[in-house]
């Protein structure tokens, strides 16, 4: 990992300057096309610890500065590894590292930190992490879902009823005996408007390390 320096931008946020973010980022991405995804995460954790040692813990990056927003990226792209090699306490840690570089959330760690917060049983965190997500939403609807089953091991009623009705897509993805990432989901997702049902399979894909830790939260979704 190379050395970085840190300079302000004008509105006080850091910009980086060196440590070739931008690049691991592209680079990874190019070994995970090739089928090398050991490697790829390799080499995004190597990125992110560099990161991590040498910025001060109260840091705030500028996204609009191109290395930055490549580390802030980076940091995304590391936790999500961890999660899906089962390490859910070292992924929550890197997402958590994200929320403070960018108090923004822009790339919304925080969902991923509330599907965490239940396995690592850290009910304050959970509690305050759901404050930043909308009630509206279907995450808010699952992560009820999640923690109550977590929780007290059955499933909260008005949550599966919301989902059911107003948030199908998400319900239908979460409760179908297959997932397939096919060539029209990819491209979809990638596309500036990405339909429901697009949305709610990458949300299962993002989450999919916990429910092959608790297969039993997806089958009571099932049978409730």
């Amino acid at each position: 990992m190379k050395r970085f320096s840190v300079t302000p931008s004008a509105s006080g946020l850091l910009c980086l300057c060196g440590g070739n973010f931008a690049r691991t980022l592209r680079e990874a991405r190019s070994c995970e096309r090739e089928g090398r995804v050991g490697e790829a995460r390799s080499m995004r954790f190597e990125a992110v610890q560099g990161l991590i040692e040498g910025l001060d813990d109260d840091a705030r990056l500028d996204w609009d500065d191109a290395e930055a927003r490549a580390a802030m990226e980076l940091l995304y792209a590391s936790a999500a590894d961890h999660l899906a090699v089962g390490d859910v306490e070292m992924a929550a840690a890197i997402w958590e590292r994200l929320t403070e570089c960018d108090e923004e959330d822009r790339l919304e760690a925080v969902v991923m930190l509330a599907f965490c917060y239940p396995m690592l049983g850290e009910w304050e965190c959970f509690d305050e992490a759901m404050f930043d997500i909308p009630m509206k939403s279907p995450e808010y609807s699952l992560l009820t879902l999640w923690c109550g089953f977590c929780r007290c091991g059955g499933i909260d009623r008005d949550a599966l009823r919301t989902l059911r009705t107003r948030h199908k897509a998400w319900y239908g993805e979460f409760v179908a005996a297959e997932h397939p990432a096919t060539e029209e989901f990819v491209a979809e997702i990638r596309g500036e408007h990405p339909s429901p049902q697009a949305e709610a399979r990458e949300l299962w894909f993002a989450t999919a390390p916990l429910w092959t830790h608790r297969p039993e939260f997806i089958e009571a979704l099932r049978k409730a």
